[in-house]
């Protein structure tokens, strides 16, 4: 889901290139899945440099989780600004809740991604998902400079209940 939707949104924000908006007749953004499985080969092959097997496979799910949370981890901080930024709808029990699961988010964000590493291995492979999720994520660098010029406004959001 992520490795599809997230690009295809940024594709629409004007984030990503075009071809990442292109959706098959079945309303799937088949450019995504196939860059993302791309790029997941690429990462299991170099990790396969420094072990096998299920070190691979666990690299790679910690890479993804890595990725993953990041992402979400400044959505929750973003969440806590906002609610703290709109005084005006700040409703006890609302307020509370949001705020909470916030909080929540962003602490397991930081917990995941603190603690997604191989254990009892060799220093590559223990270090290997941190390395391999700041590649991914160093790759959306040069990507963002070629399309920030695209970019276009975001919708306004609607009163919140």
């Amino acid at each position: 889901m992520i490795c599809a939707e997230m690009p295809l949104a940024a594709a629409k924000d004007g984030l990503f290139p075009d071809r990442f908006k292109n959706i098959s007749r079945n309303g799937v953004p088949v450019y995504g899945i196939i860059a993302a499985t791309a790029l997941a080969s690429i990462a299991m092959a170099i990790n396969y440099i420094g072990s096998g097997g299920a070190e691979v496979f666990t690299t790679l799910v910690l890479m993804t989780g890595i990725t993953v949370a990041i992402p979400y981890g400044f959505s929750a901080l973003a969440q806590i600004k906002w609610r703290i930024a709109d005084r005006r709808a700040m409703h006890g029990q609302r307020f509370a809740r949001d705020m909470t699961i916030a909080v929540l988010a962003l602490v397991f964000s930081i917990l995941f991604i603190v603690y997604s590493r191989n254990t009892g291995h060799s220093w590559f492979v223990y270090w290997a998902p941190f390395l391999l999720a700041g590649v991914a994520l160093l790759l959306g660098i040069p990507v963002y400079f070629a399309q920030r010029g695209k970019m276009t406004e975001p919708e306004a959001l609607p009163e919140y209940r």
